[in-house]
């Protein structure tokens, strides 16, 4: 892609004649070869459909990184390097969490993961990139070391040493240590899905976060600790969570359409419902939606999924929006046995796929992001001495 060279530079201070996007919105900011929200979600050319139905993140996380579909060998080995990561959790930070879940074991799992990898940096001196592929072995780390420190926090908080990583695929072992239970393979199929589709979106806001730290010459700990900030937004990240809430405080599918006209009216946002880039409805939240009917159907959570149907009904009937990806994705968590605590770093996770491989992709091609603003304030005006001030 072909972006046009930018005009003279005008100032904050001469531009308030401008026009401006609020929040970047349509704004070009730059180009990757890693996502493409054109017609359908691609991750370097694949179309979405196939990759989520395969399910396989360790296949997805690798072509992320590396431009390609690994080889079955190449496949085997960086699954189990990012199971070593994982195993091999740094003492020193498994023992400053214990400390801060002995501390504030109410706090925020997110904080967890942030200060985490905050540490990871810290252990590994990450002061500043190094080569390709001195990056792509920090993206391996992290990829296996962010789940381990989740299910480490989980058991810390609940009073127990963190316990051993699982073997078996990315899926399986982090649903394993999340739920204490050997899963079934059905469940381990769509939490895989769950994962692949939530890896990478191009240039969103944790994403962008990302990416301009490392446009100042930063390390690759600090650009991620910085995207997960942004991702426990609840406009961002923390949406999966509301949405649980949001069908909990409904109760039922014969109280949706009187709640929706109490938020309509109120003009309250109803997390789950509606995306900046996609118009025509989230493929993810479709893809992601029919196997959570297909999961749920003939258990005790198809009421859930009665609940949701009459709110995406009313949804587009009156507002004309449609789900987006966190919608379908807080219910099947929720059918898995999954704590909402979780929702989000589970999120992490998967886009930390997505985060490394832009975080690399900036600095081989690097400019220090640094956009204009509009100056809105006071106008030109003396100081005065604060000994003649009243």
């Amino acid at each position: 892609m072909t972006v046009p060279a930018p005009q003279a530079q005008t100032s904050s201070a001469t531009a308030t004649a401008t026009a401006f996007a609020r929040g970047l919105a349509g704004v070009i900011a730059g180009q990757t070869a890693i996502c493409s929200l054109d017609g359908t979600l691609r991750y370097r050319g694949y179309a979405i459909e196939p990759l989520a139905r395969a399910g396989d993140f360790e296949e997805v996380a690798w072509l992320l990184l590396h431009g390609e579909l690994p080889t079955r060998t190449q496949h085997a080995a960086f699954s189990e390097r990012l199971a070593a990561a994982a195993r091999s959790l740094d003492p020193a930070v498994i023992d400053a969490l214990g400390r801060l879940a002995a501390a504030s074991p109410q706090a925020s799992v997110m904080d967890a993961l942030r200060t985490g990898v905050s540490m990871l940096g810290l252990v590994e001196q990450d002061d500043a990139p190094g080569p390709r592929p001195a990056l792509l072995e920090q993206a391996e780390r992290l990829l296996g070391a962010t789940p381990a420190i989740l299910a480490a926090w989980l058991d810390l908080t609940s009073g127990r040493p963190p316990r051993p990583w699982p073997r078996g695929s990315m899926a399986k072992a982090l649903l394993e240590r999340l739920t204490g239970h050997e899963p079934a393979p059905e469940h381990v199929a769509i939490f895989g899905t769950t994962l692949v589709l939530y890896a990478e979106h191009e240039f969103n806001a944790s994403t962008f976060a990302a990416r301009t730290v490392a446009s100042t010459g930063s390390d690759m700990h600090s650009a991620i600790t910085a995207a997960i900030g942004a991702l426990k937004g609840p406009l961002h990240g923390g949406a999966n969570e509301k949405v649980l809430e949001v069908l909990g405080e409904i109760g039922g599918a014969d109280r949706a359409e009187a709640w929706l006209h109490e938020q309509f009216a109120a003009k309250r946002v109803v997390m789950g419902f509606g995306h900046r880039v996609y118009k025509d409805g989230d493929v993810r939240a479709k893809l992601l939606g029919a196997m959570c009917r297909d999961l749920v159907r003939g258990t005790a959570a198809g009421r859930l999924e009665d609940l949701a149907d009459r709110i995406e009904r009313v949804m587009l009937e009156k507002k004309g929006l449609k789900p987006n990806l966190d919608w379908p994705a807080a219910r099947v968590y929720h059918a898995l046995g999954l704590p909402v605590k979780v929702f989000t770093p589970i999120f992490v996770v998967a886009r930390m796929s997505g985060w490394t491989a832009h975080v690399i992709e900036q600095i081989g091609d690097n400019r220090i992001i640094r956009p204009l603003s509009i100056y809105s304030g006071a106008a030109p005006r003396d100081y005065i001495s604060i000994a003649v001030r009243d």
